[in-house]
């Protein structure tokens, strides 16, 4: 019998405003986050994603509804989020005249009292985050990369189960965002659970499992990633012929001269895929995959009315 996945966060009719809002700022926003999951939470700026998420971690106490960490039962909800979860702000939270290895030793100092561990909790954020070769240098001097890594591995010097992530690769170049997204996913396969929020969403469709779009504080839409389909679109040197057409077993769609189109609802499929376009290599132009499903559903959300 296979064992159920733990429910690590529940939220029933979470609801909260600000003194002197005309409107709530989360309106009856339910929610379960699985163990092991990434759950992204979009929406336009002033949509309630960084209110929701204050609320998430005890930043902010509901006015109505309940929110609990049901895994941890042992725990207080403010126990829970004291040991077991940690927050990766949009700025930077950390000292700017301490070094790296001293930012991490000050914060771990907070969330552990055993001293023992300090000094391997703090060895293993600086490594898990690529912060080796920088980690006793200022962090002022630091790249807009390593700080963002830096904001991580303070979080993770934590030792959290749940990561909640507020936009952690705004305004870091190409390179530095391949690595920490490749760190999230190695997360993820270690079981951690995280909540993530961008404006990139590329990096959804990479990281994510499932995706809530928030609109003035209320769930517009929700969407599970798993299953999404796959677009593929390649062209040719010449129209192909049917005997070729035939080799993808499922139907292209021929978008025009020497241009075609192939949906692919099962992962299964590609290695399939992938021999037949190694059948026709010799014809293939240009090849394009893509999972836009994310973006066309943000587009059809939120897309502003054409006067």
């Amino acid at each position: 019998m296979t064992a159920q996945t733990p429910t690590m966060l529940e939220l029933q009719q979470l609801s909260f405003g600000y003194s002197g809002s005309t409107r709530l700022n989360v309106d009856q926003v339910s929610l379960q986050l699985k163990q092991g999951t990434c759950t992204a939470i979009l929406g336009p700026n002033g949509a309630g994603k960084s209110t929701l998420i204050s609320l998430m971690t005890g930043l902010l106490e509901p006015q109505s509804g309940t929110i609990q960490y049901p895994y941890y039962k042992q725990f207080t909800f403010k126990q829970a989020i004291a040991n077991k979860v940690a927050l990766v702000p949009q700025d930077f939270a950390f000292y700017d005249e301490l070094s790296v290895r001293d930012n991490l030793a000050f914060f771990v100092s907070m969330s552990e009292k055993d001293r023992r561990l300090h000094r391997q909790y703090i060895d293993s954020a600086i490594d898990k985050c690529g912060l080796t070769a920088v980690a006793n240098k200022r962090a002022s001097a630091l790249s807009g990369g390593y700080k963002r890594r830096l904001n991580i591995a303070i979080a993770l010097s934590k030792q959290p189960d749940i990561i909640f992530l507020d936009e952690p690769t705004v305004g870091i170049d190409p390179l530095s965002r391949d690595a920490i997204i490749a760190l999230l996913l190695d997360l993820k396969n270690q079981g951690k659970t995280l909540v993530y929020t961008s404006h990139l969403l590329y990096e959804v469709t990479q990281l994510c499992d499932a995706v809530l779009f928030l609109r003035d504080g209320k769930i517009a839409a929700s969407q599970e990633l798993n299953d999404a389909p796959l677009t593929l679109k390649f062209s040719t040197l010449n129209n192909l012929s049917q005997a070729q057409v035939a080799l993808f077993v499922k139907p292209l769609t021929q978008l025009g001269n020497n241009h075609y189109q192939l949906i692919i609802m099962d992962a299964n499929d590609l290695s399939r895929v992938f021999s037949a376009l190694a059948k026709i290599s010799h014809e293939i132009k240009s090849l394009q995959f893509s999972d836009n499903q994310v973006e066309q559903l943000y587009r059809a959300l939120f897309a502003e009315p054409v006067c």
